[in-house]
């Protein structure tokens, strides 16, 4: 589980947000219902894409565009919005048989009148089944990376046989016996401001999106038996791209269903009309498995909500830290120990699950002198509690990756730096000078921190490579080769006897000034010592190679460095280095990243640059990736 560091950005209240506005045809309709002035919902975006290091919205005059990665994240986030409003409201019968509706829509996905029905039919549900819960997938969209985000795929309350529902655009003249009627959804064509798509001339062309194959098929035969299949033209691009599109090419005029021209955000530039001669694809919902009663009602209601475009509203009452800490309690067994795991206050840790309690208005914890217990609702709640919490981290992970992929946006982690002029420092700063001079448009940023925390960060999503000392398990990596020496940097008062050379035993008998806990250098010192069964006592434990390097300036002390970090002060005589004996401690770099995301092109080529720069004379062949 991911320290509380890493958890309080990804809030649900200000996903909920960009959810609502994503609905809205513009900026200031959504600030309207939220009661926000449009600037203060426009920073709160700059927010989300900061915390999520990925750009959602293309920002013009008019207003806010949606990138294709604010269609992932309202697909996702949707998701987790929904799973949250379930965990608070379908509490009231503890032990409950939990069953699950599985919903695949074979269409393309849109923000519009389906997916806002198909949002709302979800949440009506919850109130009068809330032993169900309701799993979706637009086919060919969804990820399939982060699994069941019902968290039900592994709970014995599952039952042997769950409920599922396809929603498919069918032939009106060819209906399917089985199937519900939903929706007649129109075809319109749609073209820039002021492209005069109502008045068509015989000989102007239209054209086709990527959609759905039936749908395709649909079409293209209807044009055929209309004739007017040689004024079709074909697009391989997803109908998401309609703004984009028409913003590049605005002679051209798109054909669809009327779904697919919905409104939302950065469609309000655009004109759209009815298609001459009329065409009609028609929605249709089946239920096979063990749908039943869900199935039935679930496609009822989604008959009703397709009658008119309404936006789903999401109004989360818990928050990040609230799911975190009760997630913490339930797997320590107190609060006490989860506060301690949370490196926070327990009376902070207490606030927050009380607040949790008070949001979902049972009582989750059964509190006794020896700790905490789940009581039998919050053992309900604690299943969705832990898939809230996963699902937030993938998609702080997944959008990384993303950005990655689509923006050249990389975010590099290295040890703590103990010296502008340490041979660590300038070689970094080689690599990354490079990089940006080859390529200057791409977005990198390096940030410092432990070795510990370097790993953390790389598994949670956050860094998207990390150069480290130590390696620790469930991370890729490709070694960069030797550490450079360690040595003794001590103040010139003391007395070392002329020695040229220091053994362990020698070293750990020296007033040392140590970032144990903090430093990768002084760790692999530790335990090296360990191994040989020496003990390592620091007169004064620090934070930071600064810090020890100036107390070492100032006082008859001690630290351990490479003699890179401080060549300046031993050229000026102020400081002392004695290399330790090279086969008593040694260490390796390494450059590690995530086993479970393949890297993108930039990745790869800093990592090469990495190689290059670190092992001379082997960085001109390609590196083997782990799982190329």
């Amino acid at each position: 589980m991911l320290p509380l560091m890493d958890k309080a950005g990804l809030e649900l209240s200000l996903l909920s947000k960009f959810v609502l506005a994503c609905q809205s045809p513009r900026l200031a309709d959504a600030a309207k219902e939220l009661g926000q002035t449009p600037s203060a919902l426009s920073i709160a975006f700059h927010s989300l894409e900061a915390r999520l290091g990925l750009k959602l919205f293309e920002r013009r005059s008019g207003g806010l565009d949606l990138l294709p990665s604010a269609f992932w994240l309202f697909r996702t986030g949707s998701h987790l919005l929904y799973l949250e409003q379930h965990a608070r409201q379908a509490h009231n019968t503890p032990g409950r048989r939990v069953a699950k509706l599985s919903v695949e829509l074979d269409l393309n996905f849109a923000i519009g009148r389906v997916s806002k029905a198909l949002l709302r039919t979800a949440q009506q549900m919850i109130a009068n089944f809330p032993e169900l819960l309701v799993d979706w997938h637009f086919a060919g969209l969804d990820d399939d990376d982060i699994g069941d985000p019902t968290g039900l795929a592994g709970s014995e309350k599952l039952p042997d046989k769950a409920g599922h529902l396809r929603i498919f655009y069918g032939d009106v003249a060819q209906p399917h016996p089985d199937a519900v009627h939903l929706y007649d959804d129109p075809w319109i064509v749609v073209g820039s401001k002021g492209s005069r798509v109502d008045v068509l001339q015989p000989d102007d062309h239209v054209t086709l999106l990527r959609m759905r194959r039936e749908i395709m098929d649909a079409m293209t035969g209807f044009a055929t038996e209309q004739g007017f299949a040689d004024r079709l033209r074909y697009r391989d691009e997803e109908p998401t791209q309609v703004s984009a599109i028409l913003r590049d090419h605005p002679q051209t005029r798109l054909l669809m269903p009327a779904n697919l021209m919905p409104r939302r955000l950065g469609l309000t530039r655009h004109e759209e009309a009815p298609f001459a001669p009329r065409f009609v694809s028609s929605l249709y919902g089946e239920a096979s498995g063990a749908a039943g009663k869900y199935g039935k009602a679930f496609l009822d209601m989604m008959r009703r909500n397709l009658s008119e475009e309404q936006s789903a509203v999401f109004t989360p009452l818990l928050t990040t830290r609230q799911i975190h800490f009760f997630n913490l309690v339930a797997q320590t067994g107190s609060i006490s120990a989860a506060a301690r795991v949370a490196n926070t206050a327990q009376s902070s840790a207490s606030k927050h699950i009380s607040q949790l309690e008070e949001a979902i208005g049972v009582p989750l914890l059964l509190r006794t002198e020896e700790g905490a217990t789940l009581s039998p609702f919050g053992q309900e709640v604690r299943t969705q509690t832990v898939g809230i919490e996963e699902r937030q981290d993938w998609i702080v992970r997944k959008a990384h990756d993303i950005a990655a992929h689509s923006e050249a946006r990389v975010t590099i982690g290295t040890l703590p730096s103990s010296g502008h002029d340490s041979a660590l420092t300038e070689k970094i700063a080689h690599v990354m000078t490079r990089i940006y001079s080859r390529h200057p448009d791409w977005q990198l940023q390096i940030v410092e921190s432990s070795n510990t925390m370097l790993h953390e960060r790389v598994r949670s999503g956050d860094l998207n490579l990390a150069l480290v000392g130590m390696v620790h398990a469930q991370v890729a990596r490709i070694g960069l080769g030797p550490t450079e020496p360690l040595c003794v940097i001590g103040n010139p008062a003391i007395n070392f006897g002329g020695r040229k050379e220091l053994g362990l035993e020698d070293v750990v008998a020296l007033p040392l000034v140590l970032g144990r806990h903090h430093l990768s250098i002084h760790q692999s010192f530790v335990d090296a010592a360990r191994e040989r069964s020496l003990r390592v006592k620091s007169v004064v434990e620090v934070g930071s190679l600064a810090l020890a390097i100036a107390m070492v300036r100032q006082a008859p002390l001690c630290t351990i460095l490479p003699a890179s970090s401080v060549r300046g002060d031993i050229e000026a005589g102020n400081l002392v280095a004695i290399p330790i004996r090279q086969e008593e401690v040694s260490g390796a770099l390494s450059v590690i990243f995530s086993a479970d995301r393949e890297l993108s092109e930039a990745e790869r080529i800093i990592v090469q640059e990495f190689v290059r720069v670190f092992r001379p004379g082997r960085g001109a062949a390609p590196v083997e990736m782990p799982g190329d």
